[in-house]
């Protein structure tokens, strides 16, 4: 792992491959391990930064209590100036995805690309099944206190995807439960949609078929100018670890059309 001192704290990352610099963000609570398979695969050809967003992983403490994302992209602004490193293809699963919309959002100038998976952009209910969903997502949040008490959970719901099983219930046991909290409600206030066709950039949103994803990542490729929506099949979020190959060859044909 390297580090960047920050001044107000450090935020942890890994910095592998040369090449056209591919950022990567992970889902909630969850640090850069999320990104594993795809650290080495990217690195062949790439330069990977995969960060641990403050609060998360081995970086420092949330240092606000609001105005989270946009603190949060503000790291990965200072990571990228502090190497130099004036644009980069941003690339977030999850909470990572939202992370890196409020980056193209703040730094569009920085962002190639943009790359959100299994993703979303706003938080208020389209429909009466979105709206049980957001409920039930509030009653429940202060599971996230106690991440090890999701590990049941967790192993059913990916029982079909045994890596990605493996790697979700090894990120329950490196979780920092107060502040993954903090960020988990942080995002009851996203209201990005309206916004996103202010970047102007190449964009592709990858989601899995999954009834409760597909519609959200459709509302993100509807609103950017240059959106494209992939769906994997048989997958479910994160689908980097749920269909790791798959994920890799629409990733990687985007890069291709895209010359980054």
């Amino acid at each position: 792992m390297a580090t960047q001192e920050l001044g107000d704290g450090t935020i942890h990352y890994v910095d592998r491959g040369s090449g056209p610099v591919l950022v990567l963000l992970p889902g909630l609570g969850y640090d850069h391990s999320l990104w594993e398979p795809q650290i080495e695969r990217w690195a062949e050809d790439h330069r990977v930064l995969a960060l641990d967003p403050r609060g998360v992983g081995g970086s420092s403490r949330l240092h606000v209590w609001s105005g989270i994302l946009a603190a949060q992209a503000a790291d990965v602004a200072a990571v990228l100036d502090r190497l130099g490193i004036d644009r980069a293809v941003v690339c977030g699963v999850s909470y990572g995805g939202v992370l890196a919309q409020r980056f193209a959002l703040d730094h569009p100038e920085r962002v190639a690309a943009l790359v959100t998976v299994d993703s979303f952009s706003d938080t208020r209910p389209r429909s009466f099944g979105e709206a049980v969903n957001r409920v039930l997502l509030e009653l429940t949040g202060w599971l996230w206190l106690f991440p090890r008490l999701m590990r049941p959970a967790v192993s059913r719901q990916y029982a079909r995807w045994p890596l990605a099983r493996r790697y979700m219930e090894a990120g329950l046991e490196r979780m920092r439960g107060p502040e993954t909290v903090r960020i988990r409600y942080a995002l009851n206030r996203v209201s990005y949609t309206s916004r996103l066709s202010r970047f102007d950039g190449p964009a592709l949103v990858v989601t899995s078929d999954s009834p409760w994803l597909l519609p959200m990542s459709r509302r993100i490729a509807d609103a950017l100018p240059h959106g494209r929506l992939a769906v994997i099949e048989d997958s479910f979020d994160p689908s980097n670890l749920c269909r790791p190959e798959r994920f890799d060859e629409v990733l990687g044909g985007f890069l291709r059309e895209t010359g980054l």
